[in-house]
């Protein structure tokens, strides 16, 4: 598959994910409603798209490439995505159950998928790294962001947290936030990495992937597991989790891509300048 079609299947991904969204928001229909089932199908097909796209740019990325850091960051980056996946299914509460652990949190399935966000957000963080230090040998764009995001991740927790909360669900929510503040975090350390505002504009999209991971993560805690004095502000907050979560994973999953092209990019170059006749 061309590289153009690649980032064509990422943006009619988004857009899909945005109808979904908004109409949800504006009452066409309800994951609450008649049509829970017909939404429910329509986001796992969505989600099968973007698990396709991930694996298309994983098989093009080792098409492409003989550096064995860009093959590593794309399996890390497929392996990420599909562990994440495994978390939304879990997320979509089939069985329609709440309170499961405790009288205070309504929503606390929520937990259960970190079981598969925490182990996939840790894959996408070492891509992350990764990509970093193909970039700078600077160790203070890994140091810092993983202090800040850890110290910015306590803060939300304690901030967000709510009295009575059992310990399985303040622990795992306590230990996934400062996980996905180290992810937004190594998002931004990214782009500075590739020459902040000089970045590129596909360096720019994927950091910035990284960052709205975070933001998705933080509308979860604060207005889905402990909004509203713990029975949160659903469904309206799962509507626009959606579709700035779909969004973040469409941006991320083009890093090794992007690896691949700047590579590419970076030695016609360095023979361009070798050669002044080419």
């Amino acid at each position: 598959m061309k590289e153009h079609n690649l980032i064509y299947l990422s943006v009619s991904i988004i857009l899909i994910a945005l109808v979904d969204s908004v109409g949800a928001l504006l009452g066409f229909w309800s994951i609450e409603g008649a049509e829970r089932n017909q939404i429910l199908v329509c986001e796992s097909l969505i989600l099968f798209a973007l698990l396709l796209n991930s694996w298309l740019i994983y098989r093009k990325t080792n098409a492409n490439t003989q550096f064995p850091a860009h093959k590593q960051i794309a399996f890390l980056s497929f392996s990420s995505l599909f562990l994440c996946l495994l978390g939304d299914i879990t997320n979509f509460n089939l069985p329609e159950t709440f309170y499961r652990y405790e009288s205070v949190i309504k929503h606390d399935y929520l937990a259960d998928s970190i079981y598969f966000f925490l182990p996939g957000y840790t894959l996408l963080l070492l891509a992350g790294i990764r990509a970093i230090e193909l970039k700078s040998k600077d160790k203070r764009f890994i140091r810092y962001p993983v202090i800040a995001g850890c110290v910015v991740g306590m803060i939300s927790m304690v901030m967000m947290h709510l009295p009575n909360t059992g310990w399985f669900i303040t622990i795992s929510t306590g230990i996934y936030a400062m996980l996905i503040g180290v992810v937004g975090f190594i998002g931004l350390a990214f782009i500075l990495s590739c020459g902040g505002l000089k970045a590129s504009k596909g360096e720019l999209l994927v950091g910035s992937g990284f960052i709205l991971a975070a933001v998705a993560d933080a509308i979860i805690g604060n207005f889905w597991i402990y909004g509203h004095q713990g029975e949160g502000f659903y469904p309206q907050v799962r509507y626009i989790n959606w579709v700035v979560y779909i969004t973040s994973q469409c941006m991320v999953i083009h890093l090794p891509h992007l690896l691949v092209i700047n590579s590419k990019y970076s030695h016609d170059k360095k023979q361009q300048d070798y050669n002044p006749m080419a």
